[in-house]
């Protein structure tokens, strides 16, 4: 019942968003909710820590995980709290977010660990199934799995024949 409630959903929302210069669709990615209170690794070919603010750059082949999402990437600056806990997280080079059920790729990627928001820009490419949108922009609640897309969606929807 959800996937057809997705599917006209995005069915509408292409329509529509072909009449309009930009499009914008609502749609639900509930394998990209996390765990705040899950563990974050962190692996990369180099970091680099600042003596001056603390930030640290993890370059080459990055990948973070936290529970069963996981972003890779070609480089990540991470952005510390006060309190040392992570604030931000800024992802760019061929970014890939992947968890059990969906995955998404973007040209860049913002983690916002305490407003628990994740934005890709720039060519993003969802796959949540057979089902694949594309946006300039995915903006997704990583408490409700909530998502939106932005700028020119795309919709390519299976067709009912096999």
């Amino acid at each position: 019942m959800r996937y057809i409630l997705l599917l006209i959903t995005v069915l509408l929302s292409t329509v529509c968003g072909a009449l309009a210069l930009s499009a914008q669709t609502t749609l639900s990615l509930d394998g990209f909710q996390s765990d705040p209170e899950a563990s974050v690794e962190m692996l990369a070919d180099r970091l680099t820590v600042s003596q001056t603010d603390g930030a640290a750059r993890f370059e080459g082949n990055v990948v973070i995980a936290q529970g069963g999402m996981r972003l890779s990437a070609d480089l990540v600056d991470v952005t510390y709290l006060e309190a040392g806990e992570i604030g931000l997280l800024s992802a760019s080079g061929a970014v890939l977010l992947v968890s059990p059920t969906d995955s998404a790729q973007a040209d860049s990627a913002d983690y916002d660990f305490a407003g628990r928001q994740l934005r890709m820009r720039g060519n993003v490419l969802l796959n949540q199934g057979a089902i694949s949108l594309s946006a300039d922009l995915l903006t997704i609640d990583l408490d409700t799995g909530g998502a939106v897309m932005e700028g020119r969606v795309r919709t390519v929807l299976p067709s009912g024949s096999k």
